[in-house]
């Protein structure tokens, strides 16, 4: 019995029906849409430093990111099959600006740019973390059926720690943030555990801890550096459906922030699949602060958490 709806084919179109030019609409999209790139390539969170970045020479970089340790990603992007020029300008640049990867996003790339790549990768990895590793990506524009045209990002060429899921060689300095980091999130849920049980890990990475889900919400922290964000994150796998649930409590927003007596951050970017809601709480730690305000810093961050949770957990149990 044929289905009431059938599932559709996601068609190709020319790029530039969604970005028309290359500098002037598809570098400022990515700029803003770093997420998507991070979610594709499952690489953790980026955020965006500058965009065209002077280096030397006179040339400048389409954008210049940063990672949650801080350490930067060289993005450089065309438009057509990427080229000699790119490729080599990227690594380039990524050399001059001490970057821990660079990411080269075209609409298709070379057999010899991929092996040269993965070439590359394979010496890179024997630096350790200290070596550059190169990502190569395609973009793709399409649309299924008569829906609005979307976006695919697809990995062609990338390091294998990141492609097989194997621990990359540690390096003295990332060895020093991972044990940094472990003590941070074990002062933190020490923290969270003496004043309930909602710290429920599902999830936990060096950048971030999902501490309890409902469904499509996600409560999660994010530590960066020297602060920490209290978040929630809605993925829902269906871009509408996530749409519909962010509009319902972005609805409620102006109680939502009444009843936490904060300003939040709220984020649904067009094209993507989760949106997320967060604040930093004053006086939160992050996992190099001082050893003398993490304890206060645990305690900002459990209290707003716990509050956060209960204050959106009675818009969330009707969504769910």
């Amino acid at each position: 019995m044929p289905t009431a709806n059938p599932p559709q084919e996601f068609k190709l179109i020319n790029i530039r029906e969604v970005w028309p030019g290359e500098a002037q609409d598809f570098t400022p999209w990515l700029a803003e849409n770093l997420e998507a790139l991070s979610e594709h390539l499952e690489i953790g969170e980026l955020e965006l430093d500058r965009t065209e970045v002077a280096v030397p020479g006179g040339r400048r970089l389409d954008i210049l990111a940063k990672d949650t340790d801080g350490r930067r990603w060289a993005v450089e992007n065309q438009y057509g099959e990427a080229d000699h020029d790119h490729l080599t300008r990227a690594l380039a640049y990524a050399v001059g600006l001490e970057c821990r990867a660079v990411i080269v996003v075209a609409e298709s790339h070379r057999d010899e740019f991929v092996a040269v790549a993965d070439e590359w990768n394979r010496y890179s990895e024997a630096y350790g973390s200290d070596g550059i590793r190169l990502f190569l990506v395609a973009i793709e524009a399409g649309r299924i059926g008569e829906s609005a045209p979307g976006f695919r990002l697809r990995l062609v060429a990338g390091p294998n720690e990141w492609r097989f899921g194997g621990p990359p060689p540690i390096s003295p300095g990332d060895r020093d943030r991972q044990e940094f980091q472990s003590k941070f999130w074990a002062g933190l849920q020490k923290a969270m555990s003496s004043k309930g049980t909602l710290f429920k890990a599902t999830r936990v990475v060096s950048s971030y801890v999902t501490i309890a889900s409902k469904g499509p919400f996600s409560f999660q922290f994010w530590v960066l550096t020297n602060s920490c964000r209290v978040q929630l994150r809605i993925e829902s796998g269906n871009q509408e459906q996530n749409d519909e649930l962010y509009d319902s409590l972005a609805s409620d927003r102006d109680a939502i922030e009444d009843a936490l007596d904060t300003e939040l951050v709220w984020e649904n970017k067009p094209n993507l699949q989760s949106s997320r809601i967060y604040w930093f709480p004053e006086g939160a730690c992050g996992w190099r602060s001082p050893a003398d305000e993490r304890e206060a810093g645990y305690e900002v961050l459990a209290d707003n958490m716990y509050r956060f949770h209960d204050t959106l957990m009675s818009y969330l149990k009707d969504l769910v």
